[in-house]
């Protein structure tokens, strides 16, 4: 008799998105569907995070307030992968890869601007 003891992804309707209120049920598809856009959101607001602390001014307070939101939000993303839904695990991932793009491309703009010289250059363009 083999008792498995290990992690199942499962790809239901049924979920509880990191809080016991925050659940569906197997007959709410819409409102799963729903969760799972506003979960690819929150993944995408959470990879741009970075892009914002570049554009904040330089201070003690405000890096320390800047790592404990980030902190808190990688947290709550662990959470919902922890679901062990599918789909939602689906949503993070795209969520994450979409925002990454944005991010990544603000992150070379705004590099690219702070790194010409301040009365401009020919080569630079």
């Amino acid at each position: 008799m083999a008792i498995n003891n290990g992690m199942v992804v499962h790809f239901r309707v049924n979920c509880e998105f990191v809080f016991k209120g925050w659940s569906t049920t197997a007959d709410e598809t819409g409102l799963f569907f729903f969760g799972c856009l506003i979960v690819m959101f929150y993944c995408m607001l959470h990879m741009n995070l970075y892009t914002v602390k570049l554009i904040l001014p330089k201070n003690l307070i405000v890096d320390i307030c800047w790592y404990l939101i980030y902190a808190l939000s990688g947290i709550m993303v662990m959470q919902l992968i922890m679901t062990m839904n599918g789909w939602v695990n689906v949503a993070v991932i795209i969520g994450c890869t979409i925002g990454y793009s944005i991010q990544e491309s603000w992150s070379q703009i705004y590099e690219k601007e702070n790194q010409a010289p301040p009365g401009g250059c020919e080569f630079c363009n």
